[in-house]
């Protein structure tokens, strides 16, 4: 499938029509997980997939992935970008979110029996175990036939996955190479890709990220995103920065991407930071002096007009706003 089509869309058709137009373009990807515990959905666009679409789910998937998003849950939507620590760049996400359950906290082993709820056919009799990693709505799982993993994730059923026991199960895990499943409400990201071994890099396309330290923490998601409190991101779509290409390399500032993100973000920004990002645009534009300004006061805040000014830099550099950011864009809170 081709990925020219643009990712905003105006609801002409509803949450379903959003999501297919999202799912069509290849150049963007999805990630479902928790803070250290999470799964990513990626395809190129040359890459062969097979779709379904049904009135409740719509599934993509490839020889490398699946995905399948629920349509009978409308999460709320959060769109937002977060400043990249090299002094110039950004990059966007939109968060598909939920209140976070009661008492949310990390879980244990269980045996969830067969995976009747597998995007392929193929996958629907082979066992599957929750590794209790995630927190909240979120089910870090593995998916497999290997009869000795089978039989030694039932032996350490209702144990900490990070317990004493926890290397031996990631040594026969490695050894084994199971599915990894991720379970929202929202829907699912299967990753049948290898896992690497530990002083190996991620492979380039979908993969996961088991990472006992930030799991530990009992986070749901990375403290820089603007997530209102009481909420929690069930499914992440995660658009290409102008910055980077496919493989995250640094490329020319494509303004397009950024464009079509912006049409996202005045829809499904927090209204605080889009009040942010018109006072800097106003103040800029009628050459206001950058010590004259009065500068948010909170630190997402800064990050948002600091955003702001960078964005004003790619579409009209001057000598304004280098003034401008000489004196806020500093990197000291990156």
């Amino acid at each position: 499938m081709s990925g020219e089509m643009s990712i905003e869309h105006r609801y002409a058709s509803g949450y379903a029509a959003l999501v297919g137009r999202l799912l069509n373009d290849t150049r963007h990807g999805w990630s479902i997980g928790t803070f250290g515990a999470v799964g990513e959905f990626v395809r190129d666009d040359d890459e062969p997939a097979t779709r379904t679409i049904t009135t409740s789910a719509q599934c993509l998937y490839t020889a490398r992935a699946a995905i399948r998003i629920n349509l009978d849950v409308e999460p709320r939507m959060l769109a937002y970008d977060t400043l990249s620590g090299d002094g110039e760049s950004w990059g966007h996400s939109l968060a598909f979110c939920l209140p976070i359950p009661d008492k949310a906290r990390r879980g244990v082993i269980q045996s969830l029996g067969h995976d009747t709820d597998a995007v392929r056919d193929e996958d629907r009799d082979a066992a599957i175990f929750d590794l209790g990693a995630g927190i909240g709505h979120v089910q870090f799982c593995l998916r497999t036939r290997d009869a000795r993993l089978i039989d030694t994730l039932l032996a350490l059923q209702n144990q900490d996955v990070f317990g004493p026991h926890g290397g031996a199960l990631m040594a026969d895990v490695l050894r084994a190479q199971p599915h990894r499943v991720l379970i929202s409400p929202a829907g699912r990201i299967e990753v049948f890709a290898a896992i690497p071994p530990p002083d190996g890099e991620s492979p380039e396309g979908p993969h996961t990220h088991l990472l006992p330290k930030l799991i530990q923490s009992g986070r749901t998601h990375d403290a820089n995103a603007p997530i209102p409190r009481g909420f929690q991101p069930v499914l992440m779509f995660n658009p290409r920065s102008p910055w980077r290409d496919a493989l995250g390399r640094r490329v020319p500032f494509e303004p397009e991407l950024d464009a079509d993100f912006r049409k996202l973000l005045d829809r499904h920004g927090l209204p605080g930071e889009a009040r942010i990002r018109a006072g800097v645009e106003a103040a800029v534009a009628s050459g206001t002096r950058p010590d004259a300004f009065a500068w948010p006061t909170t630190r997402r805040g800064r990050a948002v007009a600091r955003l702001t000014l960078r964005r004003i830099a790619q579409r009209s550099p001057g000598d304004l706003v280098a003034a401008w950011r000489a004196h806020h864009d500093h990197a000291e809170e990156e």
